[in-house]
């Protein structure tokens, strides 16, 4: 184990190397920040960065974590299952984000579009999924950090859950989205530089042999080699199910697309998702199984990918892994940061509490906000931690609390005959009866409602799948019924930006190519 000072070292060097990154590029920048830039990265990212942008935010620390603890658990199965499971919803994604270009081009967050499309009560109901979302993905960056800075430092793990947020606060303050967008970049890169360390390692120091007898050895050994584990299947149903709530109600992946430009929207998830497949399913099963087929023994699987690491390499192994891993948080950390901060300012803020904001105040709102999710999440992981929350618990429960508002906010955008009432009635149901059926069938299957009991594949499996077909039924059901028809076309003009005043030579050049597109 790395003596403890080691963790605090790299969480002081890479917010200090990201603050400094940040830094410099606004100098380079010559140009002032600005509400919009802040929230939108001026509109106008290509599809390289977009992609990294894209990577980097769908890695997080439980894609690193999660992902080898199912191939531990799993066998072969589990590495499919999760990078299958988590791949298809940001493919699907790319279709919504050429529609929202469409429909509400200038718009700041997918809730804005809400706010038009629906009524109010709508509104509220999506935001609170949307923040749900937020603060369920921060968590999990946060104790996934914490879990390895414990398990390869010593470091205490509350200290670990409060300061980590910190490293990525700081230069998200600063840069806004833009600055997330170049961090992502740097920090893809050296993901995948990472992982073929230990893919190589691994291949050559052991080969594949004493691995497939070790897993045949195994007394689970008849789900551990075979793709039709049940186990398996129960967790890919659970993971695909849940994911789908994490990226289409969470406003970090509509902002990326909000800040890409028209034309390498779309393929930015394209690439993104096909790109990212290899990261979880290559450290799940370099790390994940190759440890179960070695018979490493670990505290829990939660920590098998830090543990196999260290076991690889040594020391080397384990400063590597925490390299990655940071990378990993502070790229989904960042994303995450600007992603409520932006919810706050324009649903709530400016849609509320202060129409007529300036700019200069919008700004000033956007890095209070930022400095104060970042703080509050530092108190939360420890509170999580606290009542023996792990984060496979929290992943694979996000489903439960987050997925019902995944159909009614897609057919809201895509459908001109969903309506208000199977909107709401659907997203609301399905939250209610999910997490019914998730705590009943507990009860009736352990005989007792408790973490254990709940964090069980059966319940989970049972409460997310209700969330999907309850909320399904309810929006799509009432929309058939009804003969309501939206009319997009009047949402033109809707959506006015922070700078509105304050038009800068560049967005004027941009709307020219906009409209020259077109």
């Amino acid at each position: 184990m790395l003596p403890s000072y080691v963790g605090y070292g790299l969480l002081l060097v890479f917010g200090i190397f990201f603050t400094l990154v940040t830094f410099v590029m606004q100098r380079r920048r010559k140009q002032a920040m600005t509400a919009e830039q802040f929230s939108t990265a001026g509109r106008s990212v290509g599809v390289g960065l977009a992609s990294a942008s894209i990577i980097a935010a769908w890695t997080w620390a439980a894609t690193l974590m999660m992902s080898s603890a199912t191939g531990y658990q799993y066998g072969i199965s589990g590495p499919y299952w999760y990078a299958a499971g988590a791949c298809i919803q940001v493919l699907l994604f790319a279709i919504v984000a050429i529609h929202l270009k469409k429909r509400a081009p200038n718009a700041h967050t997918f809730l804005e579009f809400i706010a038009q499309r629906f009524d109010v009560k709508n509104h509220r109901l999506i935001m609170c999924f949307a923040l749900m979302t937020n603060i369920l993905v921060t968590a999990m960056v946060v104790l996934g950090g914490a879990i390895a800075l414990n398990s390869l430092t010593g470091m205490n793990i509350y200290v670990a859950a409060f300061l980590i947020p910190l490293t990525f606060t700081i230069y998200t303050m600063i840069g806004g989205l833009k600055a997330s967008f170049v961090a992502d970049y740097f920090n893809t890169v050296m993901i995948f530089a990472i992982l073929a360390i230990f893919a190589t390692t691994i291949y050559i120091k052991f080969g594949i042999d004493p691995i497939y007898e070790g897993l045949s050895n195994l007394p689970a050994s008849t789900s551990m080699l075979t793709m039709a584990s049940v186990p398996g299947l129960f967790f890919g149903m659970i993971n695909i199910i849940g994911n789908f709530g994490a990226v289409f109600v969470d406003q970090a992946y509509w902002q990326r697309a909000i800040a890409s430009k028209d034309s390498a929207a779309s393929r930015a998830y394209i690439y993104g998702g096909i790109a990212w497949f290899s990261i979880p399913f290559a450290i799940a099963t370099f790390l994940g199984v190759s440890a179960a087929g070695l018979g490493i023994s670990v505290a829990t699987p939660d920590s098998v990918a830090p543990e196999m690491a260290a076991h690889l390499l040594g020391s080397v192994g384990s400063i590597l892994f925490l390299a990655m891993l940071f990378m990993a948080v502070m790229s989904t950390g960042a994303a995450e940061l600007t992603a409520i901060t932006n919810i706050i300012v324009t649903d709530i803020y400016r849609k509320s509490m202060n129409p007529q904001a300036t700019s200069e105040k919008l700004l000033n709102v956007s890095r209070r906000v930022t400095l104060g999710f970042g703080l509050m999440m530092g108190i939360l992981s420890i509170l999580l931690f606290k009542v023996g929350i792990s984060l496979s618990f929290v992943y694979m429960a996000m489903g439960i609390f987050v997925s019902g508002a995944v159909i009614p906010v897609t057919l809201g955008l895509l459908w001109k005959k969903a309506t208000n009432t199977g909107t709401f009635y659907g997203a609301f149901s399905g939250l209610v009866l999910g997490v019914t059926v998730w705590i009943t069938s507990a009860q009736l299957l352990f005989g007792e409602i408790s973490v254990s009991t709940l964090g069980e594949l059966q319940p989970m499996f049972f409460g997310n799948i209700t969330v999907f077909l309850v909320s399904g039924t309810i929006s799509i059901g009432h929309a058939l019924m009804s003969s309501q028809e939206f009319d997009f076309e009047s949402l033109k003009d809707k959506f006015r930006s922070f700078d509105e005043d304050q038009t800068t030579e560049e967005d004027v050049a941009y709307e020219q190519k906009r409209a020259t597109a077109k």
